[in-house]
């Protein structure tokens, strides 16, 4: 049972979003000063710096030569950085740049401590053929550790303006289980700072659509729907309860996001699972690399590790 007390509230005030540069993190980034605005947050853009690697053409050379490609890099790595910056300032965002140094996820979960981060966002890279169930170690790693939940822009989310500022509802889908429910806490929030509707998605077999004992399940997983979305402790609007069948979990969800043009999906996944020697089929990475939104996803261990103070920060 989720306790329904306005304190466990999540907020949404300070995000940070993680840039390479690359097309993926240009899309993040995009998408990080598109939901300051709409939630009226601060930003905190990262780039973890990497020196150049030996046996790449800007370290062969003379010594002299090295050094000075190794701090045309850096520099280049700071002007792409302030020109983020610069461009999220324009638009009314409050934020700051920090050119980070050493491990990238360890110096990503760093940051996102140090500065009392609620919410991350990354990018992950367009992947074709067999290697689209590859996902990002990085992402992968920061979605499994962050304190926080993370908003992920896959490939197919990359192409669309103002995504959160959309009319499009949010999307809750859950599969019951007791740890993962504690997600909708995150999906109500959402729904309520950008007034948008909520809906709450239950994915049923494919082998139960035809069979007449069971259209009363529907009805059954709305009505768990409709007590999961009041036990939130969030006061929102009454959320759109709604059962499709599937073979495919991620594919059935992703049909409907579509469906309903999406602004967001939000998914609570299990740590343990997320572990699981890269499970190539695992819904989460299936979803997130596939969605045609952003897809915001709350890591919890077993012992739900919720608690007021980690939802709050």
């Amino acid at each position: 049972m989720l306790p329904s007390t306005n304190d466990t509230i999540p907020s949404f005030d300070r995000l940070l979003v993680a840039t390479d540069f690359s097309a993926a993190s240009q899309a993040a980034c995009h998408t990080a000063i598109d939901t300051c605005i709409a939630l009226r947050a601060s930003l905190v853009i990262l780039h973890v710096f990497q020196p150049v690697k030996p046996g790449s053409p800007e370290a062969e050379g003379e010594s002299g030569d090295r050094v000075q490609a190794a701090k045309a890099h850096y520099d280049a790595c700071l002007g792409a950085l302030e020109a983020i910056r610069r461009q999220a300032v324009q638009a009314g965002v409050d934020c700051e740049a920090i050119l980070g140094s050493g491990n990238t996820i360890s110096t990503i979960l760093d940051t996102i401590s140090a500065k009392k981060i609620n919410l991350a966002i990354m990018g992950t890279s367009a992947l074709h053929g067999l290697e689209r169930i590859v996902f990002d170690s990085t992402t992968e790693a920061v979605l499994r550790q962050a304190p926080c939940p993370v908003l992920t822009v896959g490939p197919r989310a990359m192409g669309l303006e103002k995504a959160l500022q959309s009319v499009g509802p949010v999307i809750f889908a859950t599969d019951f289980h007791f740890i993962t429910i504690h997600a909708i806490r995150f999906a109500a929030c959402f729904s309520q700072l950008t007034a948008s509707p909520l809906h709450c998605l239950h994915v049923m077999p494919r082998t139960l659509e035809a069979c007449a004992q069971c259209q009363v399940v529907p009805s059954i997983m709305s009505e768990a729907l409709q007590q999961l979305a009041a036990e939130s402790g969030v006061v929102f609007e009454e959320p759109i309860c709604a059962t499709t069948y599937g073979s495919e979990v991620s594919c059935a969800v992703m049909d409907y996001a579509r469906q309903q043009k999406a602004k967001l999906i939000v998914l609570g996944v299990r740590k343990a699972s997320l572990a699981d020697s890269h499970a190539p089929l695992h819904i989460a990475y299936r979803i997130i690399t596939e969605a045609p939104c952003p897809v915001l996803t709350m890591a919890f261990t077993s012992q739900v590790d919720v608690s007021v103070a980690e939802l709050r920060r």
